[in-house]
């Protein structure tokens, strides 16, 4: 379906449902749609109601990017966590397995759990699961796209590992969970790598030497270069009684950007934006009119741009 999320083209949700795990969940937007009666007139919200971490697989959505021939940037799962423990990894599989079937396409992956995304995409020949899933799932919707031509094994043991169409990311709404996450986001094989510092409730230093996270084994340092991090989203929180998002905390994230030569969209300052402790006030209801944004901010890059 057609978006208002800014840095993307389309969103597909094949997986809806999920529970809250950090403090950026506390007002989950999803949480909220899930439960209002625009979507309760669908089944799979109505089993997600809740916000349990009761997931719905919904292949309808899944199959949409296959019939779009203009490419697009796709945000996978804006309803649900990919890699939340609930969702089983044959389901994985089969988005995995559409991703690679649409070369044409941009797909953005964020999680919150980053841990079992590395643990996904760190399994030896994903490529087999892919195409068995593919072969088992997806064929009635492949065969009509592609024709029956189409050598489906060979087509996915020539695919790139990773793939070059897939971005992925996680959550850093405060400098604690930007330590515990981006350290394992980096380790995971991708072609870009992208961090959503939203919705943004204090302050974060991305710099090097602003996090050093223990890991089982050793110690790992991250520091925020282009080669490690591709991309930065920033915003503040939207919806009813929004924590405050201070313009001073978004602006420290673009200079580092900058300073880094890293790409940064600002998505919106949010619908209780914070400037020199006076309200900010804006007319769009979640601080997201670029126009409205302090001249400075006025930034929404994409990687890649030139």
């Amino acid at each position: 379906m057609s978006t208002n999320i800014e840095w993307a083209d389309e969103t597909i949700n094949p997986i809806v449902g999920c529970s809250r795990i950090s403090p950026g969940c506390q007002k989950c937007y999803a949480a909220t749609a899930a439960a209002s009666p625009r979507l309760q007139q669908f089944p799979q919200y109505q089993a997600v109601s809740i916000w349990d971490g009761t997931v719905e697989f919904v292949k309808s959505q899944l199959i949409k990017p296959l019939y779009w021939k203009k490419p697009k940037r796709i945000f996978v799962c804006s309803m649900a966590d990919l890699f939340h423990a609930n969702v089983p990894e044959e389901w994985i599989h089969q988005v995995m397995a559409v991703v690679a079937l649409s070369p044409q396409h941009t797909f953005q992956i964020l999680t919150k759990r980053p841990e079992r995304m590395k643990e996904y995409f760190s399994q030896q020949s994903l490529w087999i699961k892919w195409y068995e899933a593919a072969k088992e799932n997806l064929w009635d919707a492949i065969s009509e796209e592609f024709g029956e031509l189409i050598n489906l094994q060979q087509y996915f043991i020539d695919q790139p590992f990773p793939l070059p169409n897939v971005w992925l990311g996680t959550s850093t709404e405060n400098q604690q969970m930007a330590n515990k996450r981006i350290p394992i986001l980096l380790q995971i094989p991708c072609s870009v790598r992208f961090l959503s510092c939203e919705p943004l409730l204090e302050e974060i230093d991305l710099r090097q030497g602003g996090a050093i996270q223990k890991l089982i084994s050793d110690s790992y340092e991250w520091e925020l270069v282009n080669e490690d991090i591709q991309w930065i989203v920033v915003g503040g929180e939207s919806g009813t009684n929004s924590r405050p998002c201070h313009i001073e905390w978004i602006n420290s994230i673009v200079q580092q950007c900058q300073q880094s030569k890293t790409p940064v969209f600002v998505k919106q300052l949010g619908a209780n934006a914070i400037f020199g402790g006076q309200r900010f006030k804006t007319h769009d209801k979640k601080g997201g009119d670029i126009e409205e944004f302090p001249e400075h901010l006025q930034v929404r890059q994409f990687p890649f741009d030139t």
